[in-house]
């Protein structure tokens, strides 16, 4: 049983994006986007809690401190290659959620007397928003807010560090297939007897297409591959914008080839509600994340087309090493399995070797605009 009550006025919303269109559907794409991101119903935007034990899935920063001081350990080294001054810079995160991991990065940064950045958190729930904000003005962190609009206006002007945690996975998606020697696309319709949404596969556009030849998108009969369509261009836009920046981006995908492998006859889809994964996004209307695996050689692609220079490329437990986190370990001699020296080992094991997590997530690194000498 869902943990939520059914919300009649999202699949209402939905059903009247439907009729409303020429041809009786929509794009699984915007099904999606609609799902996650409606101004009041959407799950992204709700306030119903997600990220914990009470919500639907958990983050990295839920994992203690650790993952939040090594990107904190990673800025304050990669600005001084960069010969950057703390003070000049801007540190964008991009997707805060509740500001746990902003709360986390700052306490590492005044350990670590890295001071004089401004902190900007680009989030579009307010319901996030205002969780953040408690967050972060109970510590007394001064944060700056930006919009899409308030980055593309202040970046060109700015040294950025952008951080996206879990932000790529979270794009709405196209779903293709291969059937019958063309390309399909996945629409949604609304069977009114069934009282439910359902697919409806239809020959890929040709601006669908070609994107798949752009990005080398080859699929065997009946496979189903999810695109990052709207996340590629995403990343064109921000890339473009900057003059001086660094990004980080933190995600569980792979590459082209793992993910238009034979055994990946069904794309990469999940949905989560209540820690319970599942491939069915047509249940529990605006109550679920819905999310698919990051491709990231095409994110590596739109690096190279706007001119960013790619860093590094790894799984997230080599970002965690490369950053020291090995020497985070604290000895010991207490006893008590709940002191704080025991709790963090625990943690940083636990980012390790929890579920693979940081096997099956990556870190891609990014740098944009001329080294500072």
């Amino acid at each position: 049983m869902s943990h939520y009550q059914p919300n009649p006025i999202l699949i209402q919303y939905l059903i009247n994006q439907i009729e409303q269109s020429d041809s009786n559907c929509i794009p699984f794409s915007q099904f999606m986007g609609t799902c996650l991101y409606h101004s009041t119903e959407g799950y992204y935007m709700s306030e119903r809690t997600k990220i914990g034990r009470e919500g639907d899935f958990y983050t990295s920063s839920n994992i203690g401190s650790i993952m939040a001081e090594m990107l904190a350990v990673y800025v304050k080294r990669r600005s001084k290659e960069r010969g950057w001054r703390s003070d000049s810079i801007t540190l964008v995160e991009w997707g805060a959620g509740t500001g746990r991991l902003a709360l986390q990065m700052s306490q590492r940064f005044k350990h670590d007397r890295f001071e004089g950045y401004e902190h900007v958190i680009v989030e579009r729930s307010p319901h996030h928003q205002r969780l953040a904000a408690e967050m972060l003005g109970g510590e007394r962190i001064p944060i700056t807010w930006w919009d899409e609009q308030g980055f593309e206006q202040e970046s060109p002007q700015r040294r950025l560090f952008v951080i996206a945690n879990e932000l790529l996975d979270a794009f709405p998606v196209e779903r293709i297939r291969h059937h019958d020697g063309i390309y399909e696309q996945c629409y949604v319709v609304w069977d009114a007897e069934k009282q439910q949404f359902m697919p409806l596969w239809l020959p890929a556009t040709e601006e669908t297409l070609l994107w798949l030849e752009q990005h080398h998108i080859q699929l065997v009969d009946r496979q189903i591959f999810d695109a990052g369509i709207a996340m590629s261009a995403w990343m064109t836009s921000i890339l473009s914008q900057v003059e001086e920046a660094e990004f980080v981006f933190i995600d569980y995908g792979d590459g082209t080839n793992e993910l238009t492998a034979a055994h990946r006859m069904e794309g990469t889809l999940m949905c989560y509600h209540r820690h319970q994964a599942h491939d069915n996004p047509w249940i529990h209307i605006g109550e679920q994340d819905i999310t698919s695996m990051v491709d990231f050689d095409i994110c590596q692609r739109v690096a190279k087309q706007v001119n960013a220079s790619i860093l590094g490329y790894m799984t997230q437990k080599s970002f965690l090493l490369e950053q020291g986190l090995l020497n985070e370990l604290q000895q010991h001699t207490n006893p008590d399995p709940f002191s704080a020296e025991a709790r963090r080992n625990r943690a940083i094991r636990q980012l390790l070797l929890s579920d693979q997590m940081s096997e099956r997530f990556h870190v891609l690194l990014l740098s944009c605009g001329s080294e500072s000498k």
